[in-house]
């Protein structure tokens, strides 16, 4: 079985406790660098041997998001799991606008991590199941301003 091959880039002193332990106990993991800033010098080098990226917020706001997109313009399939201080909906709408295919809050991370490295992988977005509530909700009040409104007092049904 092929190993996921995982870059962390994490900003400041500490990186997240613990994380990088539950990545190297699981045999599907393999942890191809460690970086402090999206600026390191062998960055390039090693997102290009990576599958999934694992992006502190603090060093996205140190580079800004045009590190980001530098690193879709050379890697386009990079999947890229963001983790946050504090989760919202309009930071994840930005950091999905921007390319990146995964949101989490630190402080899931780590009862998340494992769960979310392979569904990234695989090609999946992965959000916090509370956002995806929060989301969900705003759909639902939506009403008749949705994307696909249907005529006055009009119900749509599924025909078999």
């Amino acid at each position: 079985m092929k190993k996921i091959r995982i870059t962390i880039i994490f900003s400041g002193a500490e990186e997240y406790p613990g994380c990088s332990d539950i990545i190297a106990t699981c045999p599907e993991f393999e942890i191809v660098a460690r970086h402090s800033s999206l600026l390191s010098a062998d960055i390039w080098r090693d997102l290009g041997r990576s599958d999934v990226i694992l992006l502190d917020e603090l060093a996205v706001s140190e580079s800004g998001g045009e590190a980001i997109r530098e690193v879709h313009e050379c890697f386009p399939f990079s999947r890229i799991l963001l983790i946050m201080e504090k989760v919202s909906r309009n930071k994840t709408m930005e950091a999905i606008s921007m390319g990146i295919t995964g949101v989490m809050a630190r402080t899931s991370m780590l009862s998340s991590i494992r769960k979310a490295i392979p569904v990234l992988y695989s090609g999946e977005t992965w959000v916090s199941r509370g956002l995806v509530k929060s989301l969900h909700h705003q759909l639902q009040q939506a009403g008749d301003d949705s994307l696909f409104p249907h005529p006055q007092g009009q119900v749509p049904t599924l025909k078999n």
